[in-house]
């Protein structure tokens, strides 16, 4: 479905991507975040 995004509109296609690489780069970093605050918090 993304790749049928892509080539029919590569600008917007490129743009949902890289919305979507935004996200889960800030998610990661929320759940690292919140795992290494909770490892400390345990000990």
């Amino acid at each position: 479905m993304l790749l049928l995004v892509l080539s029919e509109h590569p600008l917007s296609g490129f743009m949902i991507g890289s919305t979507i690489t935004r996200l889960v780069q800030s998610f990661s970093v929320v759940f690292l975040y919140w795992f290494y605050v909770f490892s400390v918090a345990s000990l």
